[in-house]
């Protein structure tokens, strides 16, 4: 082989290293995480909202208005409060796209979508109370008080809550497992703040292990006071079963 020939040779090795690097399929790939156009079309648009409600505050701030005209405080303060939900909104989208969506465990990133979407609720929650109060302590203040009162009138719906967490936590069971509570049995198909929904398998109307086509919901409440069988563990995904039968 001449020289040239190894030089050719050469170059189409590194040519098909390239290529493999940029198919979607290969390891290489998998491993950069990429931004689709429906995810590049939202970014876009935060930021186009994000300099909307600049402008609007810096055009509200300015010697046109004066500082004594009425309501300009108070669109001042929405105009605030705006921004930091559009922050926060595009925080929690960078977050989903470029860290959760890149996790190739199922179960994992959905628990992991749970907890992002929840926490979003919570500073959302956290900058309107702070736009009805003077200063952030106050707004805390409120926020705590408000969840003292509403631990008193929704006792049941905290226990989930709190089920909901223990679930993520310890993690008893995850969205595909087959477990049992109870008299409930079934493949666990979601795993909401409140309650666990289940596609029942077996049931009073068959003999056998299938689905038997119902949905079972439960309260995650349930599962901080009642025995959870998971036959679904990853170290041993088998469960051992006997079969009797007689020889003449």
């Amino acid at each position: 082989m001449t020289e040239k020939a190894e030089i050719e040779q050469l170059k189409e090795q590194e040519d098909v290293k390239a290529a493999l690097k940029l198919t979607p399929g290969t390891k290489e790939a998998a491993l950069k995480p990429v931004a689709r156009m429906e995810d590049k079309l939202w970014f876009g648009t935060y930021i186009l909202v994000l300099l909307a409600l600049s402008a609007l505050y810096y055009f509200l701030s300015s010697e046109f208005f004066s500082s004594e005209t009425r309501y300009i405080s108070v669109l001042r303060q929405l105009a605030v409060g705006a921004i930091l939900v559009v922050l926060v909104l595009a925080i929690s989208k960078s977050i989903r796209v470029y860290w959760i969506n890149q996790v190739e465990n199922r179960p994992a990133r959905y628990n992991l979508t749970r907890v992002l979407n929840f926490v979003v609720v919570i500073a959302i929650l956290i900058v309107i109370l702070s736009l009805l109060s003077a200063n952030w302590y106050t707004a805390l203040a409120s926020l705590g008080l408000l969840s003292l009162i509403l631990g008193f009138a929704l006792q049941t719906p905290i226990t989930s809550l709190i089920g909901w967490i223990y679930l993520l936590i310890r993690q008893p069971y995850r969205v595909g497992d087959r477990i049992q509570i109870d008299d409930a049995k079934g493949d666990v198909i979601d795993v909401s703040y409140l309650d666990t929904t289940l596609w029942e398998f077996g049931g009073p109307y068959l003999s056998t292990q299938h689905p038997s086509g119902r949905i079972i919901k439960f309260p995650n409440s349930l599962v901080l006071s009642r025995t959870v069988y998971n036959y679904s563990w990853p170290l041993f995904p088998y469960v051992w079963n006997e079969i009797k039968f007689q020889v003449a």
